[in-house]
């Protein structure tokens, strides 16, 4: 059954230490020990079915009822605020990296979008986003694609992580990582442009995008140069990023071919969660790339005209 706006409102996504204890409990003994089984929990972001093996989403997604919901929330909010996006809820936000739907899901039950596009190459993970799109009653709303968005049209490297199904990558190289990435079992997956992807469907208004929403594992320079037509004549549309100095490296994309890209088509960012620090000068990635550069996780940055 679709949850109600009741039902996800009431969900609590602070818990208490001795409830995060009995969370962790419940997911360990009744989700991940037992043999592996699609299993299904009620979140912020709705009602969502993952892999019971997925060490780090499946266990987030029971211990703390959501996923990056007040990131996503406070986001849309501070873009309104500022008037870089409408209130009015009738728009279509693309979920690059779309994984098993939490983001779009997020988005859609919240009411602060009427579409998403969801763009996931995984074929496991990009089956539990369909069946996330039923089990929340969004078949008219989420609209799902199996294939990568990448600056080259065609068939990828794809490695896949056996602990974090949300941290599987476009491989560039099988060269020895900082984190054992040459010993993940890798798959062929279907990949296009953004602009190419627009170009064959006609169909999508895209004078309704009001959102790029991407968490792409170092790919995001590659979607970037991708997009670039899209970018160019759509400057009003903001873009949020994962800015991972090390996943950019090892996608084969330069700190100087990244940061040339990316100053042609944006002025300034922001860093969610710090929005009250103000604005940032594009050129100021500069140095927050040699900040980030040996850390295991990135930056989430948004960025705008």
């Amino acid at each position: 059954m679709t949850p109600t706006a009741n039902e996800l409102s009431s969900i609590d996504i602070e818990p208490s230490k001795i409830k995060r204890l009995l969370r962790k409990a419940f997911w360990l003994f009744n989700v991940y020990l037992p043999a592996q089984h699609d299993s299904v929990v009620l979140t912020r972001n709705g009602k969502l079915m993952f892999n019971s093996k997925d060490k780090t989403t499946g266990r987030i997604l029971h211990v703390y009822r959501n996923h990056e919901f007040r990131d996503m929330t406070e986001t849309v909010h501070f873009l309104r605020d500022k008037q870089i996006i409408d209130n009015a809820p009738d728009g279509i936000v693309v979920d690059v990296g779309g994984y098993i739907g939490m983001s779009s899901t997020g988005f859609l039950l919240e009411n602060l979008f009427e579409k998403s596009l969801s763009f996931e190459p995984s074929p496991e993970n990009f089956r539990l986003l369909k069946e996330n799109i039923k089990l929340n009653g969004l078949e008219d709303r989420l609209f799902a694609y199996n294939i990568a968005l990448s600056d080259e049209v065609g068939t990828l490297e794809f490695e896949l992580s056996d602990k974090n199904y949300g941290d599987n990558r476009v491989r560039e190289t099988s060269e020895q990582g900082t984190y054992g990435e040459q010993e993940r079992s890798v798959i062929s997956i279907k990949a296009d442009t953004f602009d190419k992807f627009l170009e064959s469907n006609p169909d999508i208004e895209t004078e309704k995008i009001k959102l790029i929403w991407m968490d792409i594992q170092g790919h995001e320079g590659r979607f970037i140069k991708g997009a670039g037509n899209f970018l160019k004549d759509n400057k009003h549309v903001p873009v949020v990023i994962e800015f991972w100095p090390y996943g950019i490296e090892r996608s084969g994309v330069e700190k100087k071919d990244f940061l040339t890209t990316i100053y042609g088509l944006f002025k300034s960012f922001y860093i969610l969660g710090q929005f009250n620090e103000g604005l940032h000068e594009i050129k100021e990635l500069d140095d927050y790339w040699d900040e980030n550069l040996k850390g295991e996780d990135g930056l989430n940055i948004l960025l705008i005209n």
